[in-house]
């Protein structure tokens, strides 16, 4: 009688593993990684100062004026304009291209740091403080006239189909 009891646990137990891994397989196949999530255009919907060292005078919803963040930018042409595009082709991912520069892309960490190189150097490292479907926030050190962090928020843009707009 105990025999019986153990075979039949034994069957339980092999395919209550096997439903698992199947499972923890489908999960892994159609997850929404952050690269993919990442991809596509993003407009930019405003510069913030989230945290300011020691600047009382700074406010955590205070608006980043046009001159600070042009200076902030001024080594990344590709986001001088407020659209982020970002997209991967192979095995090779790139940010927006600009004349004939194109700026490598890399997710760092656990998922949570964007990194941007051009010609394998680092240009700059953001923080993804959120990432969904449609909206991105970046955090910024700054290291200008006020030492703190700039919060960058993009909303995804809409796929512009070229051969509608003709």
């Amino acid at each position: 009688m105990s025999i019986i009891k153990i075979n039949l646990l034994v069957k339980f137990n092999f395919i209550l593993l096997a439903l698992l891994l199947f499972l923890a397989t489908t999960m892994v196949m159609f997850y929404e990684s952050p690269e993919r999530m990442l991809e596509g255009e993003w407009v930019e919907k405003g510069w913030y100062f989230e945290k300011v060292d020691n600047m009382p005078s700074f406010q955590k919803q205070s608006t980043i004026h046009e001159e600070i963040k042009n200076t902030l930018i001024a080594h990344l042409p590709p986001l001088q304009d407020g659209l982020w595009h970002f997209e991967r082709k192979g095995s090779r991912s790139y940010i927006a291209h600009h004349h004939d520069n194109r700026y490598n892309w890399f997710l760092k960490g656990r998922g949570h740091i964007l990194e941007l190189r051009k010609d394998d150097k680092l240009v700059e490292s953001f923080v993804i403080h959120e990432l969904s479907d449609t909206r991105l926030i970046l955090h910024l050190n700054l290291d200008l006239q006020a030492k703190g962090i700039a919060r960058i928020v993009l909303e995804k843009g809409e796929k512009i189909n070229y051969a509608k707009k003709i």
